[in-house]
């Protein structure tokens, strides 16, 4: 008499890859993005400031652009970290997928 067994067994079928290297080339563009607000509120800075401009609408354009300023960097600060997580997370999803889970059924013949 043959009896069927069956084992449940949690596989790796292809090799774990490393993706927090994409972390830099989505970084390259938050920098880039960085490098154009500064020049711009620098040169903003420029006309306001160095033309040794007076008055409320000055004022209040300085202001302005320090408020800018400040929002931008912590936007991009925030990019920077949500980028972090999703390429971790990223990484997570690929590995999962990389283990296959698999049944084998097998007749288990008596000896003799």
């Amino acid at each position: 008499m043959k009896d069927k067994e069956s084992i449940t067994i949690t596989e790796k079928i292809v090799a774990s890859e490393n993706f927090m290297h994409k972390k830099q080339i989505l970084r390259k563009y938050t920098e880039e993005i960085f490098k154009i607000d500064k020049a711009f509120f620098n040169l903003m800075d420029d006309i306001i400031v160095n033309e040794d401009q007076k008055g409320e609408i000055v004022e209040a354009m300085k202001e302005e652009t320090k408020k800018l300023t400040t929002y931008n960097r912590n936007l991009l600060d925030h990019i920077d970290k949500r980028v972090n997580k999703i390429v971790q997370g990223l990484d997570e999803q690929v590995d999962e997928i990389k283990s296959q889970r698999m049944t084998i059924t097998y007749e288990n013949t008596p000896s003799a």
